[in-house]
């Protein structure tokens, strides 16, 4: 069979390498990145031409052909097609895995339906002015017919096009008036496409010109791209780096190019829509995964340059500047000139599962040099491993020690636990100086916030008898109380069920133990019955615009007490947040991850930088059984330097990140007995190629998830070493293993530079 008729194909599954097809005579061939339909077994299936096919194919493999081309032109460029195989070598996986996850469903179903509206227009016989004169004296007589028509000459303007619904609603007639004076040639009726993405309507402004740590945290980026693709901004909480970002982004386009500006939590994208939208009008486009499948198809579509229209007018092509979580990566950029990843810090950067299980800071770094890009990281709490980067000068460092107009950094108040336990000093959870400044606060007209890292009501329920804890049936973990709807919920899988009245082992009651930020809210509201409280977490937040309308509603001062988790931690502004309580920091800081301390201290450091943002001097109050650990007294300093070496030289003795690269393998099987043999062969045979590189069998803090028995090996290779060669062998031991008849059906996988 000839080659020059062959496309390997990339699908949409996690099944090694690419697929080839042939290509029938008669059909053009499909240039890298047009859709097509191939059948794969009984059924057909849409996936990417990724190149002509070049090697050698075995005499007896029959080649089936391609149903259908899609396109005409290429959705998916070149560019990112490069970024695909990165993620798929870098981060091992399937380029099947990351079609997945960088195409909207509906483009890859190719089941995305267009908006449409019914349009009404005068007929092409009536443009003559004359003409629409004659026409009004003859509808006198016709009274519903000549208010329609006046209704449309009102609403028309230069477009000339008027919405049909619209129209009949503000009119006031009957449809069936509009369909007599459509057959009367007065008027035409047709559907045009239109957009679901919103438009923005208000009065562009300028920036904010900036202050002198501003300008030259300006100055200083400029200069540091001249030598170097990436720049880390080391700016203290409420220094002003999103003014900074604002007139970088300006600059950007100025010169022509597109932006991304990515931020961890669909919640930062609501404040900060508004302050971009307020520079740049419709050239932002915001992208995240509350948006639904024909949403973000015609995001991608904007992206890539295409147009739409909204009530009959061609809009201006935008997707100049793109504001979007992780996932925003994968959009189809044409000309991206800068890359500003806020927050770098954040752990939310990193996706989990599914595959690919990339770092988006990662994979913006490595996509702006085929852009030829600038990318600034930004921060107030840099990552160990971007802060070791620029002090190596592989980055370069700027940095912005001071607040906005010479604020003050909030004073932090450590509360001792375990003094006003003994003392009886406790309101629920809330020790009494805690009570007794939320009180202060809020008589002052000042806005309080509340963190507690965990959502429901209580981490479980107990029994008073025998101590028996719930259980899910899938993981194995307790299941977490919600008293709002008298629920137990596995924040694992997902797995809920009314929560039970008695034990069912002794029939004895059950009690709540520990607490949630549902829990919180109920006792605030108990010791201040007066005080407007919210509650901003995963179950308040659920549907498409919740983040929005808790934010607005803070904003605006209807509510006077936020409760929430570390949806609330980072990069929100609130004039009137004088105080901060914190209410468990040693479960943050507990945690058995070599990062524990690290990730403690930047989300404490980020809710703590929430309070004083404009005005007097801001507090944070710590409630904590530990006051004199080590992370609080940096943490009282506002001493991120000291923490940078203090666990940079941990991480060199112990042999962690930055040092040293982590490669973590997971294994799962609903069979314990199969994980667990399958686990033990894979360390062996690791061993025997990597040697001391490789951990033993490691039993995760969740053993088993999803009713899936789960295992795991820690490789470590110093850096230096020829991690790709590392990884191919890893690929070939875990084929080796996964053979073996005692072994198949194992789920094994690997997440590189896990967190």
């Amino acid at each position: 069979m000839k080659n020059d008729q062959l496309v390997d194909i990339i699908l949409p599954l996690a099944i090694a390498g690419v697929f080839t097809y042939r290509i029938d005579q008669g059909t053009i061939m499909p240039m890298p990145g047009v859709r097509v339909m191939v059948p794969l077994g009984k059924k057909s299936i849409t996936g990417i031409v990724y190149r002509r096919h070049t090697g050698e194919l075995p005499q007896h493999v029959t080649i089936k052909s391609v149903l259908q081309v899609l396109d005409n032109t290429p959705i998916v460029s070149e560019k990112q097609i490069r970024l695909w195989e990165w993620l798929s070598d870098y981060y091992m996986c399937t380029l099947g895995e990351v079609l997945s996850a960088a195409l909207p469903a509906g483009i890859i179903d190719d089941d995305y339906t267009a908006l449409t509206m019914q349009m009404v227009r005068l007929h092409s016989r009536l443009q003559d002015a004359s003409a629409m004169g004659s026409l009004l004296e003859g509808l006198k007589r016709a009274k519903a017919q000549e208010k329609l028509l006046r209704c449309f000459l009102s609403m028309a303007g230069e477009g000339g096009v008027v919405e049909r619904r619209e129209l009949l609603e503000r009119s006031g007639v009957s449809s069936s008036v509009l369909r007599t004076m459509i057959d009367k040639q007065i008027f035409d009726e047709n559907q045009r496409v239109i957009s679901r993405l919103r438009r923005y309507a208000g009065t562009k402004q300028l920036p904010n010109p900036l202050d002198w740590q501003q300008q030259s945290a300006l100055n200083a980026i400029g200069e540091s791209w001249k030598t170097k693709d990436v720049c880390l901004l080391h700016g203290v909480t409420s220094s002003g780096k999103t003014e900074v970002y604002i007139h970088l982004i300006q600059q950007a386009l100025q010169a022509g190019k597109q932006v991304l500006y990515l931020v961890p939590e669909i919640a930062l994208t609501t404040q900060l829509t508004e302050r971009l939208q307020a520079i740049f009008g419709d050239q932002l486009i915001v992208y995240h995964s509350r948006f639904s499948s024909a949403e973000r198809v015609e995001i991608y579509r904007e992206v890539r340059g295409e147009r739409l229209e909204v009530r009959g007018e061609r809009l201006e092509v935008r997707g100049k500047v793109i504001l979007g979580a992780r996932s925003a990566i994968f959009l189809p950029f044409s000309d991206l000139g800068l890359i500003i990843v806020d927050e770098e810090h954040e752990p939310s950067y990193k996706q989990q599962d599914p595959a690919p299980r990339y770092h988006a800071r990662s994979a913006a770094i490595m996509m702006a040099g085929w852009y030829g890009a600038k990318v600034l990281l930004g921060t107030a709490t840099p990552s160990l491993e971007s802060y070791h980067n620029a002090l190596l000068g592989k980055y370069g460092l700027v940095e912005m020690k001071e607040r906005f107009r010479g604020l003050r950094l909030p004073h932090i108040t450590m509360v001792d636990l375990q003094r006003q336990y003994h003392r009886k000093e406790m309101y629920g959870h809330f020790a009494d100086p805690v009570v007794y400044r939320i009180r202060e606060e809020i008589e002052k007209g000042k806005q309080v916030i509340l963190f507690q890292n965990r959502r429901g009501y209580s981490p479980y329920l107990q029994c008073v008898n025998c101590g028996e804890v719930p259980k899910c049936p899938n993981c194995d973990v307790s299941m977490t109380y919600h008293k709002s709807n008298a629920t137990l919920v596995c924040h694992c899988c997902g797995y809920a069920t009314q929560a039970p009245r008695q034990c069912p082992k002794c029939g004895k009651e059950y009690r709540a133990q520990g607490f949630g930020t549902e829990r919180l809210e109920e006792e605030i509201q108990q010791l201040f019955p007066a005080a407007r409280v919210a509650r901003m977490d995963l179950d308040t937040t659920r549907k498409k615009d919740g983040h929005q309308r808790i934010i607005d509603q803070f904003a605006h001062h209807e509510v006077d007490i936020l409760i929430g988790t570390q949806m609330v931690t980072k990069g929100l502004h609130f004039d009137d947040v004088s105080l901060v309580v914190v209410l468990q920091a040693d479960s943050i800081l507990n945690q058995p991850n070599f990062r524990s301390y690290e990730h403690g201290f930047q989300m404490l450091e980020q809710v703590s930088g929430r309070a004083g943002r404009t005005g007097m001097q801001g507090e944070v109050m710590i409630q904590t059984f530990d006051p004199k650990g080590p992370i609080f007294d940096f943490l009282q300093r506002h001493d991120y330097l000291s923490l940078y070496h203090q666990q940079i030289a941990e991480r060199q003795l112990f042999g962690f990140p930055p040092f040293h690269r982590m490669i973590l393998l997971t294994m799962k099987h609903r069979d314990l007995v199969r994980v667990t043999s399958t686990s033990q062969q894979l360390q062996e045979q690791l061993r025997a190629v990597f040697g001391k590189r490789i951990s033993g069998v490691i039993l995760p803090s969740i053993a088993r998830l999803q009713n899936m028995h789960v295992r795991q090996i820690r490789i470590t290779i110093e850096v230096g070493a020829n991690v790709a060669r590392a990884k191919q062998l890893l690929h070939e031991q875990i084929s080796a293993v996964l053979q073996q008849p005692h072994c198949k059906g194992t789920i094994v996988y690997a997440d590189v530079d896990p967190m």
